[in-house]
């Protein structure tokens, strides 16, 4: 080693400095940035908030009402970690996608019509996964968006890039107003027309109407044994 290079090497080793040292900071950790979620469809009316009330179970996550084949899309970039039609062994969700993003964070897709996404593959925030349908538990074309932060299942509102009142149906914000879901996931109620078969309360009869009818018939029954104990 020329004696130039052994005397500037102690020199540096002397005043304690490294021998890269350029007035440059020394290259550290990002801390994790808050991830913001995009939404996984163009159009479609939110049908169903996260909480809102089914009978005495609140809703895992947000609906948007959309017609079948609607292009569905990763929300955030990830791993996704299911593809499959029995999600848990369940068939409730129908065909569904599920992403894992950074920071513990999950995205889940139900009800899909068809995936095109395999268990392993790393997709981006926008990238096409599947399209929506009615498959599993499902009264009609929709996609559930649930939400999960380290295994705990979070409001997919919270993450979301953009609010969803704004493009959400009446009934869901009435709903979610009044902290209760009757106007939206009670069964359907048929108008029912005399001696007809729909709904519950025409084949069994209910009200003033059934109190009614279950004398009448009393006596008629009374009236014909009657008439048989005469003439028997």
């Amino acid at each position: 080693m020329p004696k130039l290079a052994k005397l500037t090497l102690a020199l540096l080793l002397a005043a304690n400095l490294p021998a890269h040292a350029s007035g440059a900071p020394e290259p550290s950790e990002a801390p994790a940035a808050t991830s913001r979620w995009s939404l996984p469809l163009d159009g479609g009316k939110v049908s169903s908030f996260f909480g809102a009330l089914r009978g005495k179970r609140a809703h895992g996550g947000v609906d948007f009402s959309t017609p079948t084949g609607t292009p569905i899309k990763a929300t955030d970039g990830g791993t996704v970690v299911a593809s499959t039609n029995r999600y848990e062994g369940d068939k409730k969700y129908g065909e569904v996608v599920v992403i894992e993003h950074p920071n513990g964070l999950r995205s889940l897709y139900a009800h899909l019509k068809e995936r095109l996404v395999r268990v392993g593959d790393m997709v981006s925030a926008g990238e096409l996964i599947g399209h929506s349908g009615m498959t599993g538990r499902s009264t009609g074309p929709h996609l559930h968006l649930e939400a999960f932060q380290d295994g705990k299942r979070i409001d997919p509102q919270n993450l979301l890039d953009k609010p969803l009142e704004d493009n959400a149906l009446a009934q869901a914000l009435n709903a979610k107003r009044a902290g209760e879901a009757d106007a939206v996931y009670s069964s359907p109620r048929f108008e029912t027309r005399a001696g007809g078969k729909h709904g519950k309360h025409a084949r069994h009869g209910s009200g003033k109407a059934a109190t009614a009818k279950a004398p009448a018939k009393a006596k008629a029954v009374a009236s014909k044994s009657a008439k048989r104990s005469k003439h028997g």
